[in-house]
């Protein structure tokens, strides 16, 4: 069975209330994994990181939602293209955010760029970034852009309590 990746989050003086934390998802290498929950981290998030799309469905299977997916435009050996289409198929997940992001550029790296950012918003992504280079404050204010005014995990409870009610 396939480890369920950990949900990281931040520190006591970044932390925020429950109604303040989303929950954020990263689909990408390692190296670019740590520096995306660090910063999101920073900003009071709460984060995950998955090197496969395998390890991000055992955290989204096993965790039941997310507010934001950030996933690497391009992944070593899978699809982007079919994770994103099946977060959208799915009943769960198919309403978090989906930011595709794409850390490196060049001239022809910008014309596959174009063409991904296409493809991705055709089959529902949300969000298409490119950085030359690493951005944390960037990636963070798109984040914001995304997330829903309430964290999903507070819209469940809420639900929840109001069918206790009625």
């Amino acid at each position: 069975m396939l480890e369920e990746p950990e949900l990281e989050h931040p520190a006591a003086e970044d932390a925020k209330p429950p109604m303040k934390t989303w929950r954020i998802l990263f689909l990408d290498n390692a190296q670019n994994i740590e520096k995306l929950k660090d910063a999101c981290k920073d900003e009071g998030y709460a984060v995950a990181g998955a090197l496969t799309i395998a390890e991000a469905w055992a955290f989204l299977d096993g965790k039941d939602h997310v507010d934001v997916i950030v996933c690497a435009a391009h992944l070593e050996e899978e699809s982007m293209f079919g994770f994103l289409k099946r977060v959208r198929d799915s009943k769960v997940h198919g309403d978090a955010k989906f930011l595709i992001l794409a850390l490196a550029t060049s001239a022809l790296g910008s014309q596959l760029h174009s063409s991904t950012a296409r493809a991705g918003f055709v089959l529902g992504a949300d969000s298409y970034v490119i950085m030359p280079v690493f951005d944390p404050q960037v990636l963070v204010e798109r984040i914001k852009k995304l997330q829903p005014s309430v964290p999903m995990l507070q819209q469940s409870a809420t639900e929840e309590e109001k069918r206790r009610s009625e």
